[in-house]
């Protein structure tokens, strides 16, 4: 009986090559965001700037990608949470975990910021995806008590981009994981009863 033939090793070579450029993708836009060259990614991932347009035809489109995976995973995350017996440890864990996908991904924190301009259909499906979980989870919250009342799922939001640059100040290291001191405090601080009215207007959803 005759072994795999030679389609079926280019096309496993060809699956090998994609997985090589997802991984590498995810890698330098985790530390370097989304300007990064075509040139580097092929680098890092060992194969030749041709495969990557092969693969994917351009830049952008592996870049686009890479960053629904990252989306993907973050709309599992927010179901799994979703899902909790308890309605503020699942909001909690959400919030903590949404902070550390912008702490862990320049790129994905570049994109989650970006509103000025039209995000692609695929990407729209996915960010309204993201926001529904979140008014789910402070719908639940809100319901058990557990979040003061003023605190919407838009402030929720914008705060779980708070530990962006949680580093250093004035001389203090926060540490590798002070980010998620910043999270916890803020966690605090939307836990009913709220202390403190919040007067200034809350953030609204960007109109494109």
């Amino acid at each position: 009986m005759s072994g795999p033939g030679p389609m079926s090793d280019v096309r496993a070579d060809a699956r090998r090559n994609r997985r090589q450029l997802i991984v590498a993708t995810r890698e330098a836009i985790a530390s370097r965001g989304l300007d990064v060259s075509a040139l580097d990614i092929a680098t890092a991932a060992g194969v030749g700037v041709g495969t990557l347009y092969r693969r994917f035809g351009t830049k952008e489109a592996l870049l686009d990608a890479v960053v629904l995976g990252l989306y993907d995973e973050l709309c599992e995350t927010a179901q799994a949470c979703i899902e909790r017996p308890d309605p503020w440890n699942g909001l909690a864990e959400f919030v903590m975990e949404l902070a550390g996908a912008h702490r862990d991904s320049r790129g994905l924190a570049e994109v989650t910021a970006a509103c000025e301009r039209p995000p692609s259909p695929e990407l729209a499906q996915r960010t309204a995806a993201l926001q529904d979980a979140v008014i789910r989870l402070t719908e639940r919250a809100h319901a058990a008590g557990e979040l003061r009342p003023d605190v919407t799922w838009q402030d929720i939001m914008i705060c779980s981009r708070a530990p962006l640059d949680t580093d250093h100040c004035l001389g203090v290291e926060a540490g590798p994981d002070g980010w998620r001191r910043v999270v916890t405090i803020l966690l605090d601080g939307m836990r009913a009863p709220g202390r403190t009215t919040l007067d200034a207007p809350g953030p609204q959803i960007s109109q494109a």
